[in-house]
């Protein structure tokens, strides 16, 4: 073992020992992307047909979703209120059910990210009796009073609120890579190839 000198001063060793330990934990204050992910809250309503998933997160940033057919969402993303440092959050929801991913839909939003899975044909035509698999309370899953209708009375409010899932982004976009601020540049650059044949034609 190491002897300290006298006076208990630190021998080289232990000074070489100490300083590895603080310049570990000074790295770790300054690299943000080592720190512990947060778990966003969760709201959800139902529809016969489908689930209203809302991940609330302010100013939410390169956002990555994956929802599997047999019920399993991963979501992640960075978020921050203004003027507050940003933070990696994480979310992971095994649904009671399985779902239908391919037609699922995606909205991002400056305070929350809006996610509509569809229900799958088997286990559509009425609600179901919890929104995960496991039993129990989960402390950031809540219901969403605000989007909530009984069964019974589902058909007459969605016409009025008139959810049109057209208006809502593919799951894929968001599934493979992070959100890039250039997408829109990217469709309209994509209708420029399309045109490209009639250009040749002149």
């Amino acid at each position: 073992s190491c002897k300290r000198g006298r006076h208990g001063t630190r021998t080289g060793v232990e000074r070489a020992i100490a300083s590895g330990r603080e310049g570990t934990a000074r790295d770790t204050h300054a690299m943000p992307e080592d720190a512990v992910k947060l778990t966003p809250t969760v709201l959800w309503a139902q529809r016969k047909d489908r689930l209203l998933i809302t991940i609330d997160l302010p100013n939410p940033e390169h956002p990555r979703v994956n929802l599997e057919e047999e019920g399993r969402l991963t979501f992640s993303a960075t978020a921050g209120k203004d003027g507050e440092e940003r933070r990696e959050y994480e979310v992971v929801l095994e649904f009671l059910h399985p779902v239908n991913a391919k037609d699922s839909k995606i909205s991002v939003g400056n305070r929350q990210v809006f996610v509509v899975v569809m229900k799958t044909e088997e286990f559509s035509g009425e609600h179901w009796p919890r929104l995960l698999r496991a039993k129990g309370k989960v402390p950031h899953v809540k219901t969403d009073f605000n989007k909530w209708v009984d069964e019974d009375e589902e058909e007459e409010s969605d016409r009025d609120a008139a959810f049109d899932l057209a208006q809502l982004r593919e799951l894929s976009t968001y599934e493979h890579s992070t959100y890039e601020k250039d997408f829109y540049g990217e469709e309209e650059d994509s209708d420029e190839d399309d045109d490209m044949p009639d250009l040749e034609r002149i």
